[in-house]
């Protein structure tokens, strides 16, 4: 990710969207253009429609909440506001480890609501970490807000593969039968509104949709047998009429990184219906065989 930052003798107003709630940080280098590519980590907001999957929070239409954000030496009385608070400088800016870096606080003051109205808001204190003396000052640039439920649409749209059932040609009537569905793992990298998205999507529940009325969950996808971690028995037969439709139903839980950082859980689910599986079930019928 890169981030754009100019040392600023005064602290202009700026604007730039939040990335997430759950990121870590906003990455920066230098360069003479007043450009954010991303930031990540910070959570300025705590109110209703702040923070994704709320009431009211932001999704997939066009959320307008905007905030400002400001970097100043972590020092006493390095305020926003104070057209000279980037250049001050103490004992405790100069802490870090790392040679170059100094320590450096980072504020936000929302300016718009989710509609687009402005708000009133003050600074908030959102974090401090060593950085490049160079990130002093505004980071700048407007962008929309990324946030779960933009992923979980995104993977909607591309889709999940439906699973289908492995079955015999036929049972009998009283005779557990094995199922087994073979589901795996999805890993996909996808562009949404200018983020690098990684995607995860691993399957955690299948619903056995046995065609005969009944239903099951498990936890597993069963395996073939003679395996019976996954079995079903049927009382009636077909007989001349249609065979049961057998079908499997996975829930996958989905998780997702932004520009390489770190994994974030998807709180919701995506349930995939099954492709159905026709299973002619046969009565079992006892034969006299004559003896030579």
């Amino acid at each position: 990710m890169t981030v754009r930052i100019v040392l600023a003798a005064a602290l202009s107003s700026v604007t730039l969207i939040p990335l997430s709630a759950h990121a870590n940080h906003c990455d920066g280098e230098v360069g003479p253009a007043h450009l954010i590519i991303g930031c990540q980590g910070v959570n300025p907001g705590t109110g209703p429609g702040t923070n994704p999957g709320e009431p009211g929070g932001p999704g997939d239409g066009g959320d307008l909440t905007t905030y400002e954000y400001v970097w100043l030496p972590s020092c006493p009385g390095a305020l926003p506001g104070d057209p000279d608070a980037v250049l001050l400088t103490c004992v405790r800016a100069q802490s870090c480890a790392q040679p170059g870096m100094i320590l450096m606080s980072l504020y936000a003051r929302q300016l718009t609501d989710a509609a687009g109205n402005k708000v009133r808001a003050g600074w908030e204190y959102q974090t401090s970490e060593c950085r490049e003396r160079s990130d002093l000052g505004p980071v700048q640039g407007p962008r929309r807000q990324l946030t779960w439920t933009t992923v979980l649409s995104a993977v909607r749209r591309v889709g999940i593969p439906a699973e289908q059932v492995e079955a015999p040609n036929y049972t009998l009537v009283n005779l557990e039968t094995t199922f087994y569905t073979t589901p795996e793992p999805i890993d996909r990298s996808l562009t949404l509104i200018g983020y690098a998205v990684d995607v995860h999507i691993e399957p955690t529940s299948y619903t056995w949709n046995w065609g005969d009325g009944s239903s099951d969950t498990t936890s597993t996808p069963g395996e073939p047998y003679p395996n019976t971690d996954v079995t079903h028995m049927y009382v009636d037969a077909t007989r001349d009429g249609p065979s049961n439709q057998v079908s499997v139903d996975v829930t996958y839980a989905v998780r997702y990184r932004v520009d390489g950082g770190e994994w974030l859980q998807i709180p919701e689910t995506i349930t995939i219906p099954g492709e159905a599986t026709s299973l002619p079930v046969k009565q079992a019928a006892a034969v006299l065989v004559a003896e030579d």
